[in-house]
């Protein structure tokens, strides 16, 4: 902002700042999440998270959901490996990722005032696509998980630093979410304390 006084030009910026997280589909709305005949109905958002996420300030862009939006439901439960078996689907999580790294950084680089930080991505701890921590592995008729990225994360990681942003990326378990949302708090005061 430019203001006048006694002829003097001062250029004046007001550095407003808003902070937003990249979250994982079904944290917004969980009946995306695999379902078969016989399994409660999930519905709504994951209100612990919600109710963190708005107590925080933090606004919310909700990424895509790799799973229902190539196999739809009903869908039995997968394992990492038997996701990246499936013909086609590591290539549309390319597709997804590039179109969400796009986003990001098309509203990172287009918001001046107020500026729009993506203060971190948030995945769904256990998700064969959309975990940070650990995937599903199938061991006998259940699953085991061990660390690693889902399939969607690891995409998205690299498409976002391709184009230059180096966002951190935490998961949440949406049964448990305290361990996840005390992570984010934790990320959300170091980034205020360390821009002053």
């Amino acid at each position: 902002m430019f203001f006048h006084k006694e002829g003097i030009t001062v250029s004046r910026t007001r550095n407003l700042k808003v902070r937003v997280v990249a979250v994982a589909h079904c944290i917004l709305n969980r009946s995306t999440r695999w379902w078969t005949e016989g399994k409660e109905v999930a519905e709504g958002p994951v209100r612990e998270v919600l109710e963190a996420l708005s107590s925080m300030g933090l606004g919310m862009i909700q990424m895509p959901c790799p799973e229902f939006t190539f196999c739809g439901n009903p869908r039995p439960p997968r394992s990492r490996a038997e996701y990246e078996e499936l013909p086609g689907f590591r290539e549309h999580c390319l597709k997804l990722a590039r179109r969400t790294a796009e986003e990001i950084k098309t509203i990172t680089t287009l918001s001046r005032e107020p500026k729009i930080e993506v203060t971190a991505i948030i995945g769904v701890e256990r998700s064969p696509t959309c975990s940070v921590n650990l995937i599903p592995f199938r061991v006998g008729g259940g699953f085991d998980y061990r660390v690693g990225l889902g399939i969607f994360m690891e995409i998205l990681k690299h498409e976002l630093e391709a184009t230059g942003l180096n966002i951190p990326m935490i998961s949440i378990d949406i049964h448990s979410p305290e361990e996840g949302l005390s992570t984010l708090k934790r990320l959300v005061k170091g980034r205020k304390s360390n821009k002053g």
